[in-house]
């Protein structure tokens, strides 16, 4: 009986004595002031962030030192979303209206490739994502009563618009917000979620073949013509969507949910600290721990319990946030980064 009350006795000094697990930030000396809005890491090392003004950067030694690129046609391009590759090559989509809308490939130090160029005067892209190296897709906002979805298998010098009978129509005013190149996210074997919104739209398309076929999924978030879905995330079958009336930027509104079942079904979550829309989401699994973590321009927050309680992590403006494993970075406004360490 002794025995098991010093067992007792030690169990309880070793739970007391855990450390708690937390983000930590530090802000990055960034090289560039124009605004940064998309965010890829492919590694401990290396990400990429892009931005406004042609403006892009990359750090290959973990966000210690960046290197400021920029296209050269001048500074009208907005990169509002990047994939990386690797520390060499990445894929960037610039939106705006009909041929301002682009995508190109990049290779370091100073090859630049034109992918595609938006033909039709009402297009509009808002971000991109990729399954692996070959397989990717590009969201837009709705043309001709269909979702425009553009397909690659070829690593992004070519795409294809996704067949429209094999996906719902689309709602009038339908789109996708190009704020922080979180609008589309890919999963495994050909899984992938898109967040829509405006018009009083409000909901998910999905597939799991690769976008060859489409079903769509509600969310219940705030509708409105500026209102809606802004981002989606998932790490495995958990996911976060956030968003929220942009018209509304000092008010609380329904502007969180969470999946549980690989985005079948969306519970909303508490009311988060900070105030107004959230542009950027991000999702992580670390020591079997789930971290989600929403970003707007007042702020960052994070819940570990998804969604019930919000801790805020810092009250910047803040567009995109991007997490792999314990490491993620948070862009923004006048070329803020942030690095974030889960610790």
């Amino acid at each position: 009986m002794k025995f098991l009350k010093l067992i007792s006795i030690s169990l309880v000094i070793v739970s007391c004595s855990k450390k708690e697990v937390k983000p930590q930030i530090v802000n990055i000396e960034s090289p560039t002031k124009s605004l940064l809005q998309a965010i890829s890491i492919v590694d401990e090392n290396t990400t990429w962030i892009s931005g406004h003004d042609a403006t892009f950067v990359r750090t290959q030694d973990g966000g210690d030192t960046w290197e400021l690129f920029n296209h050269p046609t001048g500074d009208s391009l907005q990169f509002r979303d990047v994939h990386g590759f690797n520390k060499n090559k990445a894929v960037l989509m610039c939106a705006g209206s009909g041929p301002l809308s682009r995508i190109f490939t990049f290779t370091a130090p100073d090859k630049w490739e034109e992918n595609f160029v938006m033909q039709d005067s009402l297009g509009f892209l808002d971000c991109i994502g990729f399954w692996d190296d070959q397989r990717g897709i590009a969201y837009g906002d709705a043309i001709d009563s269909y979702p425009y979805i553009l397909l690659t298998s070829d690593g992004g010098k070519s795409w294809i618009r996704a067949d429209s009978t094999n996906m719902p129509k689309a709602g009038k005013g339908e789109g996708g917000f190009a704020a922080s190149g979180t609008c589309v996210t890919t999963g495994d074997n050909g899984k992938a979620w898109i967040a829509t919104g405006a018009g009083g739209n409000c909901r998910f398309l999905t597939t799991e073949d690769y976008g060859q076929s489409w079903k769509e999924v509600d969310s219940p978030l705030v509708t409105g013509d500026a209102a809606g879905n802004t981002s989606v995330s998932f790490v495995g079958d958990s996911g976060v969507v956030t968003g929220g009336d942009l018209l509304k930027p000092n008010e609380y509104t329904n502007n969180c949910a969470f999946s549980t079942d690989g985005g079948s079904t969306w519970e909303l979550a508490s009311q988060p600290q900070t105030v107004g829309a959230f542009y950027g989401s991000a999702i992580t699994k670390t020591d079997n721990e789930i971290f989600a973590f929403i970003c707007g321009p007042s702020g960052i927050d994070y819940t570990v319990d998804k969604g019930q309680n919000w801790i805020k992590l810092d009250s910047a403006n803040y567009w995109a946030i991007s997490m792999k494993g314990k490491v993620g970075y948070a862009s923004g406004t006048d070329g803020k980064i942030l690095r974030i360490k889960i610790q």
